[in-house]
C-alpha cells in the first residue's frame, strides 16, 4: 500500500508551535514587565525618600533659623536694656554731683554707695574725672585735697597733653583694686576721644574698645579688651556754677564679663555670641561667649547692629553643636532609613506578585494626599494664628470705637519723641484736645450717639494734621496729639488753631446736626523733663483753656483765644 501523508497534522503541529512561541513571547513580555515594574518602583521609592529627606532637613533648617532669630532678638534687647541701665545710673549721678556746690569726698562717696556689680555687671568702678593744665595742676591738688581727698596727689601722664590732663580726683573700685585717684587718663586715646565727645554733646558716651588701664599690668591672658561709659557734669541749678562744665563721670566695663554676665544664661550653650565694636576699623572685638562648639552654618548666623552710647556694635551669634542637636538633625536619617526600607519592601513585593503594585501606588497616593492636607492645614493654622496676633496688637495699642492709637501706644512714642528729638535738636509739642459740649450730646441722644460723635471727631482731628503725627484718643472725650519734627513752636499752635476751627461745623448724626468745640492745651518737648511731665503739662494747659472759656487753645498757663 501507498504510504498516506497526513496534513492535517502537520497543520496542528504548526499550530502548535506557534502557539508556544505566542506564550514565550507572552512570558518575556510579562516578565520584563515585572522587571520594569520592579525598577520603576524602586526609582520611585528612592525618589521619594529623597524629597521626604530633603523636606525633613528644611523643616530641620527652618526650626533652627526660628532659634536663631529668637536667640539673636532676646540678646540685643538684654545688651541695650544693660546699657541702658549704665546710661541711667551715670545720667543720675552726673545730675546728683552737679547739685553739690561744693562736693567733698564724702559726698561722693554717699552718692555712689549704693552701686556694685551685681547691679552693674563687668563694671571695674566710678571715677570723677577733670580737666586741668600743667598750671592749674597745683590748684587743682590743693582744692581737692581741701575737698577730703587725703593725700592726692596729681601725677601727669607722658603721653598726655599739657595744655589739658584729665585727672581722677574721686573714684570708688567695685573690684577690690587699690584707688586710681591722681592718674592723668589724657594719654588713653580712646577715653580722650569719648570724654571729648560726651562734652561737646553733653550726652551719654561710650568709648571705642580698648584695655583698661588698670589692667594693663596684669598677664595678657587676664586682660579683658574693655570700654568706658561717660557722662559730663555740669553745674545744677541752685549751684554758683549753673550750666558751667565741671568733670566727667567714668566708668569702665570689662567687655568679657559684662557678656558672660549678661548674656551667658541667655546663650544656653546653644549659640556662639560676639559683640564687636564696629566703630573702628578694623572692628574689634569686645568679648564673646563661647559656650559649645560652634557649626559653621553661614545660614544660621544673625547680625544685629546696635548704636548704643554715639558707638556702633555688632552682635553676631553662630550656633552650635547643642542648638543642633536640640533640632533633632537625626530625624533626616531616621527617614531615609526609613524610605529605604519602605522602597525595599515594595519593590520585594512588586517582584512576588505583580498586583501589590496597585495597593501599593493607593498607600503611596493616600499618603501623599495626607501630608499635603496635612500641609495646607497646618500653614491654615499659621494664617489664623498670625490675623489673630495682629488683631492682638491692634487691640493692645489702638482704640477700638475710633481706631485711634490708644494712651499706651501714645505714651511709647512721646517717650521715643522726647529721646530721639533731644539727640538731633529737633522740636516737638503735645496737644490736649477735650471737647467742650460732648456731655450733654451723650445725655441728650444716648451713648450709640454720642459714640457717633467721637468717631466724626477722630475723623476731623486726623485731617487737621500730617501723616506723620500721632492722633490718640487718651480716655472718654479726650484726645491727644503727637505733633513732630517742628519747624517752631507756633506750628504747635497754628495746628492747635486748625483743629478748634474745623471742629466748629455741625456734626450730622442720623439727620441731626449737633455742635461741640474744643479746648486745647500745648505743651512743648523741650521744656520739659519725662514723658509724665509733658503729658501733666498739656493736660494742665488744657484745664487752663477750659477755665478762659473754652474753645481756646492754652500754652502751659497762657490760654489764647480760638478763633
Amino acid at each position: 500500500m501507498p504510504h498516506l501523508s497526513l496534513p492535517g497534522r502537520v497543520s496542528a503541529d504548526r499550530v502548535g508551535v506557534r502557539g508556544d512561541a505566542a506564550d514565550t513571547a507572552v512570558s518575556v513580555r510579562r516578565r520584563m514587565l515585572a522587571w520594569l515594574l520592579v525598577v520603576v518602583v524602586l526609582l520611585v521609592g528612592t525618589a521619594a525618600s529623597t524629597v521626604a529627606v530633603v523636606a525633613v532637613q528644611r523643616a530641620e533648617q527652618r526650626y533652627a533659623a526660628q532659634l536663631m532669630d529668637r536667640y539673636g532678638d532676646d540678646a540685643a534687647r538684654l545688651v541695650t536694656a544693660q546699657v541702658a541701665v549704665f546710661a541711667n545710673t551715670v545720667t543720675d549721678l552726673a545730675a546728683a554731683i552737679g547739685a553739690q556746690s561744693d562736693l567733698s569726698a564724702l559726698d561722693f562717696a554717699a552718692i555712689v554707695s549704693g552701686l556694685n556689680r551685681q547691679r552693674l555687671p563687668g563694671t571695674s568702678g566710678i571715677a570723677y574725672v577733670v580737666p586741668a593744665s600743667d598750671v592749674q595742676a597745683g590748684a587743682v591738688q590743693a582744692a581737692w585735697r581741701q575737698a577730703g581727698v587725703a593725700g592726692l596727689t596729681l601725677t601727669p601722664s607722658p603721653a598726655g597733653a599739657a595744655t589739658e590732663r584729665l585727672y581722677v580726683v574721686l573714684d570708688r573700685p567695685f573690684d577690690g583694686a587699690a584707688s586710681v585717684a591722681g592718674r592723668d587718663l589724657s594719654g588713653v586715646a580712646p577715653l580722650v576721644q569719648a570724654l571729648r565727645i560726651a562734652r561737646d554733646d553733653a550726652a551719654f558716651t561710650i568709648s571705642s574698645a580698648y584695655v583698661l588701664t588698670k589692667d594693663r599690668a596684669l598677664p595678657a591672658a587676664q586682660q579683658q579688651t574693655s570700654f568706658t561709659v561717660s557722662m559730663p557734669v555740669h553745674g545744677r541749678a541752685g549751684t554758683a556754677d549753673t550750666g558751667r562744665f565741671r568733670g566727667w563721670l567714668v566708668m569702665g566695663v570689662r567687655g568679657g564679663d559684662f557678656i558672660n554676665q549678661t548674656l551667658h544664661l541667655q546663650a544656653h550653650g546653644a549659640v556662639h555670641i560676639q559683640l564687636t565694636d564696629a566703630s573702628t576699623t578694623p572692628a574689634k572685638v569686645i568679648a564673646a561667649v563661647t559656650a559649645g562648639t560652634r557649626v559653621p552654618d553661614d545660614r544660621l548666623h544673625r547680625e544685629h547692629r546696635l548704636t548704643l552710647g554715639q558707638r556702633d556694635w555688632e552682635l553676631t551669634l553662630a550656633p552650635t553643636t547643642r542648638l543642633l542637636s536640640v533640632t533633632d538633625r537625626r530625624l533626616a536619617l531616621m527617614t531615609g532609613a526609613g524610605g529605604a526600607i519602605l522602597t525595599l519592601l515594595l519593590t520585594t513585593l512588586v517582584g512576588v506578585l505583580a498586583g501589590a503594585r496597585n495597593r501599593a501606588m493607593t498607600q503611596v497616593d493616600s499618603a501623599t494626599a495626607a501630608l499635603r492636607l496635612d500641609i495646607r492645614r497646618r500653614q491654615e493654622t499659621e494664617q489664623r494664628l498670625r490675623e489673630r496676633e495682629d488683631e492682638l496688637r491692634q487691640l493692645a495699642f489702638h482704640d477700638p470705637l475710633t481706631g485711634l492709637v490708644n494712651r499706651i501706644l501714645l505714651h511709647e512714642r512721646v517717650e521715643h519723641a522726647m529721646a530721639t528729638h533731644a539727640r538731633a535738636g529737633h522740636s516737638f509739642a503735645v496737644l490736649f484736645v477735650d471737647l467742650d459740649g460732648f456731655k450733654p450730646v451723650n445725655d441728650t441722644f444716648g451713648h450709640a450717639a454720642g459714640d457717633q460723635l467721637l468717631c466724626q471727631v477722630a475723623q476731623r482731628l486726623t485731617r487737621c494734621v500730617r501723616s506723620s503725627d500721632t492722633v490718640a484718643r487718651y480716655g472718654g472725650d479726650e484726645f491727644a496729639i503727637l505733633a513732630e519734627h517742628l519747624a517752631s513752636p507756633d506750628d504747635a499752635l497754628i495746628t492747635a488753631d486748625r483743629i478748634i476751627a474745623a471742629l466748629i461745623p455741625p456734626h450730622d448724626l442720623n439727620g441731626t446736626p449737633v455742635t461741640v468745640s474744643a479746648s486745647i492745651g500745648v505743651a512743648l518737648g523741650g521744656d520739659h523733663a519725662g514723658t509724665d511731665d509733658i503729658l501733666r503739662a498739656a493736660d494742665d494747659a488744657m484745664y487752663q483753656a477750659k477755665a478762659a472759656g473754652k474753645g481756646r487753645t492754652a500754652l502751659a498757663s497762657n490760654p489764647t483765644a480760638g478763633p
